[in-house]
């Protein structure tokens, strides 16, 4: 009897004990689970935290990159305004240019005609050689000086380069046939010292003369000025060899 009534007691008493630990277990499992939901919010919260710290990276070097492309473009702008400032003074220059050329052009008409008739004014004080080749280049000039379809560029070019042959006609000796300045139909050999004399041979070397500036006539020369002038002609054409030779020229008093 008395083993009876200990068995259930101790029986009473495992499930009292039992009693007890079924709320510590729920309670611990519940500690657990808290635990492990407050643990998984801080790696939430962590994570959103990084997430948003990557963002604000992110946004201040876009921000950056944003303020150099600003200074970028701002550089640009400013060298745009300089250059066009360049152009808008060459413009401005090029005008005033052209306003010159215009004024320059119509001076050059009377200009380039001044020009042609004080070289044919010179043409005709001059000696008297290579007449026709000389007063047709004049007329050449002033045929051209006449036409409008000539720009005044090639005019002007025109008027220089026959400047520029008479120019080069003082220049060495020459020798060439014409006729005779006195007898028509007969041919001699003409020999010009530069612009200092201007001398005829006849062909069978008969007759030399030189030409007076001062008088317009025709002076008969003798003894060794007539061979120094065969002579002359000689080496001017190539068939002597160079030498020295000696122009008859006017001494004026």
């Amino acid at each position: 009897m008395l083993k009876t009534l200990i068995a259930k007691r101790l029986m009473l008493a495992s499930a009292a004990g039992l009693m007890m630990a079924v709320p510590a277990q729920a309670q611990l499992e519940s500690a657990l689970n808290a635990a492990k939901a407050s643990t998984s919010a801080s790696a939430a919260s962590q994570r959103r935290v990084e997430e948003a710290d990557d963002a604000a990276d992110t946004a201040a070097r876009e921000y950056r990159a944003v303020l150099q492309q600003k200074d970028n473009i701002a550089l640009f702008v400013a060298q745009q305004d300089i250059y066009l400032q360049s152009q808008k003074s060459e413009i401005e220059s090029l005008q005033r240019q052209l306003g010159t050329v215009e004024s320059i052009k119509q001076g050059m008409a009377p200009m380039m005609l001044r020009m042609t008739a004080q070289l044919e004014d010179a043409i005709s004080e001059d000696l008297p050689f290579n007449l026709n080749e000389r007063t047709a280049r004049i007329q050449d000039v002033k045929q051209v000086l006449s036409d409008p379809d000539v720009s005044p560029a090639e005019q002007y070019r025109r008027v220089l380069n026959a400047y520029k042959i008479e120019v080069s006609y003082g220049q060495g000796i020459d020798s060439y046939e014409g006729a005779h300045p006195t007898r028509p139909g007969n041919v001699v050999n003409f020999i010009r010292f530069g612009r200092t004399s201007l001398v005829y041979v006849s062909k069978d070397e008969s007759e030399v003369a030189k030409y007076n500036l001062e008088t317009g006539e025709w002076d008969v020369l003798a003894g060794a000025d007539a061979l120094a002038m065969r002579q002359a002609i000689r080496i001017a054409r190539g068939e002597a060899a160079p030498g020295i030779v000696y122009a008859p020229v006017i001494i004026r008093n």
